[in-house]
């Protein structure tokens, strides 16, 4: 295991910040409604400042091996909150297979009544629940959030966009625009520094840019190893300093001691849409519902792995959004 001066400097590393690049032109007419849509993203968090809302989650898992598998149900607290450097979303577990977790009810918005909010507890937090996900979930992406957080603007030029068509979302008129991640290295990386591009679909309206519905697709995402841990990604340094709990969380876990059930290739793909809705309470755009479908390898006891297959899904409600004096201090790299 590695000391807790190690995990903390990678941690803290992983919240570097990166150079600011300037706005680049993207594909032809859609230059307007992206520059907008990169406003959006970079001021969600300022108009969200602090919003806990309730996820009820349920992950089930089909595996090439044919054992039956009783869903997972989980209910958790989600928050969206502004941070010193942007806006992050966390995660807190509070039912579990309908059995309450012990001193969990309400965590976040205690925590989230303080002046400045202790970004290494909101991280034990985000890590505590994360044990609690099943099959080849990829545990530091399956945050409702985790797309629409990297189209900051300064992201933007990482991409090519290209407009699919138009779709009306829940009686919203949005236009559909397709992505792909082209600069190396990618945002999202393997633990062994490979990089995974992302690619998917952004349901935007035109008009100011707001996001009604992202998807996000990646492929590869697992390295030749056998642990959940370990074949989650890690968002690299060079994504935002605007990091949800995820990258720092995985980097975090993977320092652990590598399983020696490492020779078997895994494939793994995952895919993620959130659909937001406008909350009447709030009056903002918050996850409504979160769908995901995960391929990879499942790690039992000291058996080897094997392969499966985890569709969740996730709906949100009971928005409550606290005063705007909350903020989360987080460390910026030497």
């Amino acid at each position: 295991m590695v000391s807790k001066a190690r995990a903390l400097a990678a941690i803290i590393a992983l919240l570097g910040l990166p150079s600011s690049p300037t706005m680049a032109r993207q594909s032809g007419d859609l230059d307007p409604v992206l520059e907008k849509m990169g406003q959006y993203v970079a001021g969600y968090g300022e108009k969200a400042s602090v919003v806990v809302g309730v996820e009820k989650y349920t992950q089930s898992i089909n595996t090439e091996q044919g054992e039956p598998t009783r869903p997972r149900q989980l209910v958790a607290e989600f928050a969206i909150v502004k941070a010193s450097d942007g806006w992050i979303g966390f995660r807190d577990v509070v039912q579990v297979d309908r059995t309450k977790v012990a001193d969990r009810q309400d965590r976040l918005a205690r925590l989230f009544t303080e002046a400045a909010v202790d970004v290494s507890e909101m991280t034990r937090i985000a890590n505590e629940s994360a044990r609690y996900n099943v099959g080849p979930v990829a545990t530091n992406l399956n945050l409702p959030t985790t797309a629409l957080f990297f189209f900051q603007p300064q992201n933007l030029p990482r991409f090519t966009f290209k407009k699919a068509g138009v779709k009306k979302i829940d009686g919203v008129d949005t236009v559909e625009i397709a992505f792909k991640e082209t600069k190396s290295p990618t945002l999202i990386g393997t633990r062994a520094g490979r990089d995974v591009p992302m690619e998917g679909t952004l349901w935007v309206v035109p008009e100011d840019g707001t996001v009604v519905r992202t998807r996000l697709r990646l492929r590869g995402f697992a390295d030749r190893t056998t642990t959940k841990e370990q074949e989650a990604p890690k968002q690299r340094p060079t994504a935002n300093p605007n990091v949800q709990t995820g990258g720092r969380e995985a980097l975090a876990i993977a320092a652990g001691t590598p399983d020696p059930f490492d020779a078997r290739d895994i494939k793994s793909v995952a895919d993620i849409e959130t659909t937001y809705r406008r909350d009447a309470t709030t009056g903002l755009w918050l996850p409504a519902r979160m769908e995901e479908q995960y391929e990879g390898a499942i790690k039992v006891g000291a058996k080897p792995p094997f392969f499966g297959m985890s569709t969740t899904r996730a709906t949100y409600s009971e928005y409550k959004q606290f005063g705007a004096g909350a903020q989360v201090k987080i460390p910026k790299a030497p």
